[in-house]
């Protein structure tokens, strides 16, 4: 097994995997797609992901997920690049073969589209969404394209055809590597039919008109972007769990003061103080498990030293709530 394979099957790489494959739905809901089922299979540390959904026009979708490599690790011009491979391995050493057995597989599992995904940071910066029957096609396009741009020495030292990675047909999203690999690339973004829902506009939600404290208010990761003028919105990538409307209401009903003791601070508007779930979000969305802070004292039970300690604090201060609540 080569040094990239034991990297790729790493417990990290299966993390961010997993990351990836729990937001594709809140991804796809977000732009206007009803999401009918996401299901996965798993052989051994490989999985495979079918997303079935109900498109904003038109018929239903059943799309097989396909992950491009990771953007995390040690070469650093890994944002430059984006492709996911159809096949780890070739059928009978043939192409052609390979392919026509891509394609068969998605059609008796009733597969229309494939959804190819990168993920950099936060962002899902491309999901192109491309038609099984299409695929082949691309293929053969990218892998043309590729071979001209080798032979008049575009790709700088490399021989190495895009599209024949190996053992592996690939397809490729990006190559900004020199200056006109993008060309590859190129052949699956103005392909009829193929479809970047990054750039699909997100959907607002309605019936969220409450100012939401137990959404964004304590960010995770970093914002050292220095900024811009006139800056173009972009869709981002966010797995929630999901909240109940009246929990927030009923534990900011019960006071309007900061809950950590010997804090105290009031609420002076509208939207002041946070609802803190003690225990996370997902292990209960329940009254007994969330107090009313203000913005540093939330800050504090994230992140401060003495998180874990004014957590159990708090934990102890809710309890009173839930007898009250089960009487009810």
């Amino acid at each position: 097994m080569s040094d990239n394979a034991r990297q790729f099957r790493s417990s990290e790489s299966l993390a961010e995997e997993a990351v990836t494959r729990n937001a594709i739905a809140p991804f796809l809901s977000a732009r206007g797609y009803r999401v009918l089922e996401d299901r996965r299979a798993q052989t051994g540390t490989a999985i495979s992901q079918f997303v079935r959904v109900q498109g904003p026009d038109g018929p239903p979708l059943q799309m097989r997920v396909r992950l491009c490599w990771r953007r995390s690790g040690e070469r650093l011009n890994k944002v430059n690049y984006s492709a996911a491979q159809l096949r780890a391995r070739l059928i009978n050493d043939s192409w052609d073969n390979t392919l026509a057995f891509v394609i068969e597989r998605d059609r008796a599992e009733g597969n229309t589209h494939h959804l190819f995904v990168q993920r950099d940071g936060t962002d899902i910066v491309y999901a192109a969404l491309i038609p099984r029957e299409e695929l082949a096609p691309i293929w053969r396009g990218q892998r043309d394209v590729s071979a001209d741009l080798i032979a008049g020495g575009f790709c700088g030292r490399t021989s190495k055809n895009h599209a024949m990675n190996g053992t592996s047909p690939t397809i490729w999203l990006q190559d900004d590597r020199w200056p006109r690999a993008h060309e590859v690339a190129d052949v699956l973004w103005n392909w009829p039919g193929v479809v970047d829902l990054a750039k699909v506009p997100v959907v607002p939600m309605s019936g969220q008109s409450d100012v939401d404290g137990t959404y964004d208010d304590c960010p995770r990761g970093d914002s050292w972007d220095i900024g811009s003028d006139g800056a173009d919105r972009r869709p981002v990538m966010r797995s929630e769990v999901k909240r109940d409307q009246q929990v927030r209401r009923a534990v900011l009903a019960r006071t309007a003061v900061c809950e950590r003791a010997g804090c105290g601070q009031a609420q002076r508007y509208r939207g002041f103080l946070d609802v803190h779930h003690i225990l996370g979000a997902e292990k209960g969305d329940r009254v007994w498990n969330c107090v009313a802070l203000c913005p540093n004292c939330h800050r504090d039970a994230h992140y401060s030293a003495e998180a874990e300690a004014l957590n159990r604090q708090l934990l102890e201060y809710a309890k009173q709530f839930q007898q009250s609540q089960r009487k009810a």
